[in-house]
């Protein structure tokens, strides 16, 4: 599945799903895989019916050209890391280099899609990870290099999404052995709505009683689950 989320008060809410089609040797019909800028242009489509969004930060799995363009065609900021380090960045011709922090820009780099051509800038921000290596993002922003580690930053955002799947899957999923896509989705899709109700609750609660604790719920998942189960099925 691929999703949008919009996180704000410290609190993701999943904003619309989109199943991912693979095609198989097991599924009948006219099954095909779904492209990823197909994916994005109809998340986009579906979350702006209900906010208005200026940044999007994609997981690296969308590092494509295609992506990009749709991105750029619904007029937004991207920030999106390419799927593979870059051992060294002395050898870059144009690179605009800050020599304290070692941060790198390519300004203005061609990419295409279908005939559309759109320019873009390549950030290289040394690795947490690998000594030597510089993660690398791309965006549709013109970022002085001096501020780059700072926008760079942003992208720990990512990791609220992370934890929101681990939530989702661990304790709002119900189990399904099928593996039609289609009841797979809807599974998937009560999970999230499920999920969404739990974070809009301890929203709520952390607002009347006016106190901000961050991002760890005050009220649990597993008795968000409880009271939910004993409200459709009430015991004696």
């Amino acid at each position: 599945m691929a999703t949008i989320t919009i996180i704000g008060e410290d609190t993701p809410i999943v904003l619309d799903i989109e199943p991912v089609r693979r095609e198989s040797d097991w599924e009948t019909g006219e099954a095909r895989d779904t492209s990823q800028a197909r994916l994005v242009d109809r998340l986009l489509e579906q979350a702006e019916q209900h906010v208005d969004i200026h940044k999007l930060l994609c997981d690296r799995g969308f590092d494509a050209n295609g992506v990009r363009d749709v991105i750029d065609r619904h007029d937004m900021t991207y920030l999106i890391p390419e799927r593979k380090y870059a051992a060294e960045i002395e050898d870059i011709e144009e690179l605009e280099r800050e020599s304290v922090t070692d941060v790198g820009v390519m300004r203005n780099v061609p990419h295409g899609h279908e005939g559309c051509v759109h320019t873009g800038n390549i950030m290289y921000v040394p690795s947490t990870k690998e000594e030597g290596a510089h993660a690398v993002f791309t965006t549709n922003r013109d970022v002085p290099v001096e501020q780059v580690q700072g926008f760079v930053s942003q992208y720990k955002q990512q990791w609220e999404i992370e934890n929101e799947y681990k939530t989702i899957k661990k304790h709002f999923l119900p189990t399904v052995g099928s593996m039609d896509y289609r009841i797979r989705f809807l599974y998937f899709v009560i999970g999230v709505v499920m999920y969404n109700v739990w974070r809009l609750t301890n929203l709520l609660f952390r607002e009347a009683v006016d106190v901000h604790l961050g991002e760890r719920p005050p009220i649990p998942a597993g008795e968000f689950i409880e009271i939910l189960a004993f409200c459709i099925v009430p015991g004696d």
